[in-house]
Formats: C-alpha cells, sequence, structure tokens
C-alpha cells in the first residue's frame, strides 16, 4: 500500500491516488450504502481512499436523489439487496422539512416545536426500521440552519426562532437514537458552524445538480465524518504513549527543575497545561495514557507527583518507562506490560529523532511529531487517529482504574512463590449473564477489539448481536470480573449455536487484563453445563489462527476438549465433566441458564 497521508489533500489529491491505493488494497471487504436527500455523489472517491487507508477494501452503493424514505420502506428495495455493512443517511432540514425553511412565517412557534419533535421522531423511526431490517451501522447526519434565520438577525434573539428550533430537531433525535442499536449521531451541525456555512455551499452546484457543496468542501467533510466511522466500525486506539520533557512541560526535568520548568498560568506553560487537559479528555474517554522518556526517574516521578500546576498525575498512567533506554525497547516492553499490540498505540514526541526511530522499529504504531510552537499543543490530541468514541461503555469510563488495579495485582503476585495461593488471594468473582440492552454494546465493542484471547475473531456489530439475541438457537452471554482490587467490569464474550447434537462456539473470547486467572476454564465448564440443558451431545470449540491470538492456543485442550483437526475441538457432553476452578466464585442470572 503506498505511503500516503490525506490530512492535507485536496479533492484531485484523492482522485490522483485512488486507483493505486485500490490496485494495492487486501483490506477487509466493506458495504457501504449511502441514502440521501440531496445530491452528494462527490463524496464516494473521498471516503473509499480514506476507507482503504484505514484497512477496508469499500464498495459503494447510493441512493436515488430524496429516496431515503421509500427505500428504507420497502424491504425489496436495491437497498435491502445490497446487505450493507455500514449505512450513511445524509438528509438536510431543507428537505426533511420544507415547509419550516421557507413558510416559518405561516405557524406560531409553538405548532413549530411540536411539529419539529414530531418530525424528528419519524426520522428515528425510519432508523430503528432500517436498524431491525440490517446488520449495519448506521450513522444519521443532523440538521443546520443555511445561514441565518428566517427573521434574520432577530432569530437568535428569542427561543422561539428557527435556530432554537432545529437544535431542538437534533436533541429529540440524538435522543431517540441512542436508545437504538447501532445508530449514531454525526454532528453535521456542529461542523458547520466551524467551518462556516459560505465556505462550503456552492450556488451553483445546488442550482445545476442539487448538490449543495464546493468540490473542495468534501475532504473537510470526510475528514470530519471519518471519526465517526472508525469509531463505529471497532477501529479505535487502546493508549496514547507520552514523552515528558517539552511534551507535558516545557523544559528538561534533569536541568530545569521542578521549579524551572515551564507549566503554569502563563505562556508559554499554559500552552502545556491546556496539552494536558485535553489529554485527561481522551482519559475519561477510556484512552490508556503511559510515559515513554528518557530521564531521571526521581526528577520526572517529582514534577508529576508534587507541581501545582500538573493535571496528569501518577494515577492517570496506566503504565511508565523513565529511564535512559532506547525509546523503541521501552515502547515493547510498555506494550507488553498492558497486554495490547504496538499497533493499538500512539507515540507522541517533540524529538524528530525519536518519532523516525519508533517509525522505523514499529511502522505498524502511529507517531505523532508535535509542533514546535507552544500555542499549538492544545489543539494537537484533536487530531490523534481513532481515539473518537461514538459510544462509551462503563468500562470505558472505568479502564484507568481497571489498569491501576491490574498493576496492583501484578505487585501481589510478585510476593507469591505459588500460582494456587496468589489466585486464592485474589478473592475473585465472575458473574455470566444473557446479553441485554445494557451488554449489547460492551459485547460488540469486544468482538470488535479483543485480538489476543480470541478463539476465532468473529468481528460484530450491534445489530448482528442483537439478531444472536433474537435467534431461539443461539446464547449469548457476557462474563464480568471482579477481585478485592477493583471491578473490572464486562471482559469476556461467548456466543454458542445449537445445532441438534451439537453446541457450536461461535465466538470465545476475554480481555487481555484478565488472562491467567482461570476464569477462561470457568467459562467452558460454563458453556458444557448450558449446552446440556439444551440437549447437546457434543461441544464444538475452533480455534482460528491469526497474528495476534497466540495467547488463546491450547484454551481449548487446556478446558478438557480434544482436538480432532487443525481447527476444530470436541468434547463428549456425555463422558466429559468440564471442571469450574475452585477458586473462582460464580454468579449467574438466572436466564443466562435458561
Amino acid at each position: 500500500m503506498p505511503d500516503i497521508n490525506p490530512a492535507t489533500f485536496a479533492f484531485n489529491d484523492y482522485l490522483r491516488h485512488l486507483k493505486s491505493v485500490e490496485d494495492a488494497s487486501v483490506g477487509k471487504p466493506l458495504r457501504v450504502a449511502v441514502l440521501r436527500s440531496y445530491t452528494v455523489e462527490p463524496i464516494e472517491p473521498v471516503l473509499k481512499l480514506r476507507l482503504l487507508l484505514d484497512g477496508f477494501r469499500p464498495s459503494f452503493w447510493f441512493g436515488g436523489y430524496n429516496q431515503y424514505v421509500q427505500e428504507t420502506l420497502n424491504l425489496e428495495s436495491a437497498l435491502y439487496q445490497f446487505r450493507p455493512d455500514l449505512v450513511l443517511l445524509l438528509v438536510r432540514i431543507q428537505e426533511v422539512m420544507p415547509d419550516f425553511i421557507d413558510e416559518f412565517a405561516s405557524r406560531p412557534p409553538a405548532e413549530w416545536e411540536a411539529r419539529v419533535k414530531s418530525v424528528a421522531g419519524d426520522l428515528a423511526n425510519l432508523v430503528e426500521r432500517l436498524g431491525k431490517a440490517l446488520p449495519a451501522q448506521i450513522v444519521v447526519q443532523n440538521m443546520t440552519l443555511p445561514g441565518r434565520g428566517y427573521f434574520g438577525i432577530f432569530d437568535p434573539q428569542h427561543p422561539e426562532g428557527q435556530s432554537y428550533l432545529v437544535q431542538t430537531f437534533n436533541q429529540t433525535l440524538a435522543a431517540a437514537l441512542g436508545k437504538l442499536q447501532s445508530a449514531f449521531i454525526w454532528d453535521f451541525d456542529a461542523f458547520v458552524r466551524a467551518k462556516g456555512y459560505e465556505n462550503l455551499y456552492d450556488p451553483k452546484m445546488w442550482y445545476v445538480s442539487r448538490n449543495p457543496f464546493k468540490q473542495s468542501a468534501y475532504p473537510a467533510l470526510v475528514n470530519d465524518l471519518v471519526p465517526y466511522l472508525r469509531s463505529a466500525l471497532g477501529q479505535i486506539k487502546k493508549c496514547i504513549v507520552l514523552d515528558l520533557d517539552n511534551t507535558l512541560w516545557g523544559g528538561i526535568a534533569g536541568e530545569d527543575g521542578i521549579d524551572g520548568i515551564q507549566l503554569g498560568q502563563t505562556y508559554p506553560g499554559n500552552c502545556f497545561r491546556d496539552f494536558q487537559k485535553e489529554l485527561l479528555k481522551l482519559y475519561e474517554r477510556g484512552i490508556l495514557l503511559a510515559i515513554n522518556s528518557k530521564n531521571n526517574e526521581e526528577d520526572a516521578l517529582r514534577i508529576i507527583d508534587d507541581h501545582p500546576d500538573m493535571i496528569l498525575r501518577r494515577r492517570h498512567f496506566a503504565a511508565m518507562r523513565i529511564n535512559w533506554r532506547d525509546k523503541a525497547a521501552n515502547l515493547r516492553d510498555l506494550a507488553r506490560e498492558l497486554n495490547i499490540g504496538i499497533d493499538s498505540m500512539i507515540v507522541v514526541d517533540d524529538n524528530p529523532v525519536e518519532c523516525e526511530l519508533i517509525r522505523q522499529a514499529y511502522p505498524e504504531c502511529d507517531v505523532v511529531l508535535l509542533p514546535d510552537k507552544p500555542y499549538l499543543l492544545p489543539a494537537v490530541p484533536a487530531g490523534f487517529p481513532a481515539v473518537e468514541n461514538i459510544r462509551l461503555t462503563e468500562e470505558d469510563r472505568k479502564k484507568g482504574d481497571m489498569y491501576r488495579g491490574q498493576a496492583a495485582r501484578k505487585e501481589l503476585e510478585d510476593r507469591y512463590s505459588n500460582l494456587d495461593e496468589f489466585l486464592r488471594s485474589l478473592d475473585i468473582e465472575v458473574g455470566i449473564r444473557a446479553a441485554d440492552s445494557f451488554s449489547i454494546p460492551r459485547i460488540a465493542q469486544l468482538t470488535q477489539k479483543t485480538n489476543q484471547l480470541n478463539m476465532t475473531t468473529r468481528r460484530y456489530t450491534e445489530a448482528q448481536i442483537q439478531s444472536f439475541v433474537n435467534d431461539p438457537g443461539c446464547s449469548v452471554f457476557s462474563v464480568s470480573s471482579k477481585d478485592r482490587f477493583g471491578d473490572d467490569g464486562i471482559i469476556g464474550v461467548c456466543i454458542l449455536k445449537h445445532c441438534g447434537d451439537d453446541s457450536l462456539i461461535d465466538t470465545f473470547l476475554m480481555s487481555c487484563r484478565v488472562i491467567g486467572r482461570g476464569i477462561e476454564q470457568l467459562m467452558l465448564a460454563f458453556i458444557a453445563d448450558l449446552s446440556r440443558t439444551k440437549g447437546a451431545r457434543r461441544l464444538v470449540g475452533e480455534f482460528i489462527a491469526t497474528a495476534k491470538n497466540q495467547p488463546a492456543e491450547g484454551i481449548y485442550e487446556k478446558g478438557g476438549l480434544k482436538k480432532v483437526s487443525e481447527t476444530r475441538f470436541h468434547a463428549d457432553l456425555g463422558a466429559t465433566s468440564l471442571s469450574y476452578p475452585p477458586h473462582i466464585r460464580l454468579v449467574t442470572a438466572p436466564e443466562a441458564q435458561d
């Protein structure tokens, strides 16, 4: 695949590079359907190239002009024959409610408010119907006003103007879609306000071809849309690895000391402080932070622990390497400690030599070289690739605490010479529950992100998980874990397909954070018992080897299944009883045993 960076591409650059990238693509097939109320075909080459560079091999289908309602309601339409994996619903208030734009003075404000909420609800119902018929991720463009409101500068002066009512529409739509599986909002309104309507709109193209945008607007439009798509498709980075000197603060810890570094309320220290504030936001969204710095550890930790203007403290970092080793070796150690792949990390450094070292050693790793102007630092995290999360789970919000608990467990493990004694000391409790509306987002997220202990690495969307839940021939359940160091939340998933005498394990995965505690053995024992209640005589497992799931190899054999081919494992449920680990207390919801 050609090494190109589309961040600053103009429209013609996309056209120029598309064929060479497409010819080199070996990515995962992705069917993209575009339902629209306006002409938007120029988006295809721009979005196609971005998806190709993200590891997909996309094919596109465009619905008819302003035919999105008919195409959704007709289950025999070309939309459903295309069977998309991703649906973009690109609609504007001008087509959804033309009377609202052209005849706003014809109705009283209260009547418009009721109508706005009703139409937003109708659009949400349409999306719900689409989601029930297709196992696809659906991203819906929200509404923005085309310039000033109907009454000009008077419009924003009172809470009954068009500006207020468009926000009411967006809030109503977001609230409704928030209750659906696999349906998400693209905040087009925020994008237009940031870029300026006049910078995007092309009156000639609109009147000639019903395409509202300038050709030059499409790269910016796709740049804004791509983070939504990456997250909806499960492409999210896990960890940001940070340098310290001239990164989290200005100056050199070992030379300037805690009193001499630049960090505070005045320039340039306020730039570094605001940079840390942006990193804290990512931490609160479930992105891990780590340190990789050439420094004296004592000097660096004194600043982190004691400097009054530090935003990020020691507790915010999942792992640290503060030493004089080369940073490529440190990065490898950090990945091992955190049990994540280097390809899921973003390295941030101010030194171009160190950045190039990481790029050459680990081309799969994203590397960000910081600008040399401090006032540019706070805007940098907004451009980090694949850190936006379109839906935050409870586990995402607690991830920092979970990794601190993991570090405490490792410290305790080092004190024990006997593994069984150590495991008993943890007081592990595992909960197994049937999938429900609460757990389905996390289950889908785990299928998309888990690589190491994942027997088949099948990736599923929330809609696909829901379809399994609705299938009486399937059992889907989540596995949660907690111990005396904290609650890890949902860390495992199993999807069983019951086929006569066989129960086939379609998906068996577990977070790398809990590998080695015996939870996988408990899961297999539970699966075997559940399969017997479903009338199965044989439990069938698959192991499909990948470049990353080596830790999963041997799990089935250790759990009591016999290898019968290169990829398949069997257990005779009449003759074999899979054992539960004695050091784990199992808690199951009644529906998980039905």
